[in-house]
């Protein structure tokens, strides 16, 4: 879990980067970041960038006083704010009153792991572990993630998709046109990220294999860092295990190799290829 907050928290800097008034360091490998350029064309591909959408002139704004005054140094595309918000209240809705539907069709609302507490807390923080009353630990894996889920990826999409309320008061404020179009937009950005099911509309079909890339981003940057150099061969032996349990899609190594392969078709992971020899080897 702490690798995931970690790693939504870079996405989130990521997809806002654009609106940053000063640059960060990157603290994941390369690859990571073209994972989440893959993600932007598919699960967030509604999504609009904040620099064209909103522009505007800081100094004069600071001297406006009304709203008729704003519009003279401010320029708002409304159809995408209204998507970025549109988008906001659907993540938000799906946090809050969908993931307990979900995690019960899952069959993870109530699932105690046979080694209750030791599995819980490699799974999650120890010191955020829920209790009951009585100090007993609430066992749940399900209830666990709903509750981290509201505690800290509902905070992030509501920082991304700004002040829900505020954007739909300001659209009102500026005129029937803007309020139109903002609605127009909340309706695109409603439909364009998750269905009625809660799933992802556009997710690819690699999206699971993306998914464990990055959450083992640590290992795999000991793979590139390694000396000698490894190979797709030797990620893909190292992925066997875990695919088995099912914690990520089982897929043949050549898959891997197209996963793992140059922009952009691939996502760069740039492990050392096959020497000649090896090649003929394995075949």
């Amino acid at each position: 879990m702490q690798r995931l907050a970690f790693v939504n928290r870079e996405w989130l800097w990521y997809l806002s980067q654009d609106q940053n008034s000063s640059p960060q360091e990157k603290s994941l490998p390369e690859y990571c970041y073209n994972i989440f350029e893959k993600f932007g064309r598919t699960y967030l591909k509604a999504l609009p960038k904040l620099s064209d959408t909103i522009t505007a002139d800081i100094k004069g704004l600071a001297l406006c006083k009304t709203v008729e005054d704003i519009k003279k140094v401010v320029k708002i595309d409304w159809l995408r704010l209204g998507k970025l918000s549109g988008i906001g209240i659907r993540g938000k809705r799906y946090v809050e009153m969908e993931t307990e539907r979900d995690l019960k069709r899952e069959g993870l609302w109530n699932f105690v792991p046979e080694k209750d507490e030791a599995a819980l807390e490699l799974l999650f923080d120890k010191s955020k572990l829920p209790t009951n009353q009585d100090g007993s630990r609430v066992q749940g894996i399900g209830r666990i993630l709903e509750q981290w889920l509201k505690q800290d990826t509902a905070p992030q999409i509501e920082k991304m998709a700004g002040p829900l309320e505020y954007f739909g008061q300001q659209a009102y404020l500026w005129g029937p046109e803007a309020l139109a179009d903002f609605n127009k937009g909340m309706a695109l950005g409603l439909d364009g990220f998750l269905d009625e099911d809660g799933q992802p509309v556009g997710e690819s079909l690699r999206a699971n294999v993306y998914w464990f890339l990055l959450m083992a981003w640590p290992e795999i940057k000991e793979l590139l860092e390694s000396n000698p150099r490894k190979t797709v061969t030797d990620l893909h032996e190292w992925m066997l295990p875990f695919m088995r349990h099912g914690i990520t899609s089982l897929i043949d190594v050549e898959t891997l190799r197209d996963v793992c392969g140059p922009l952009p078709g691939g996502i760069g992971l740039k492990l050392r290829p096959l020497s000649s020899h090896s090649a003929r080897s394995s075949d």
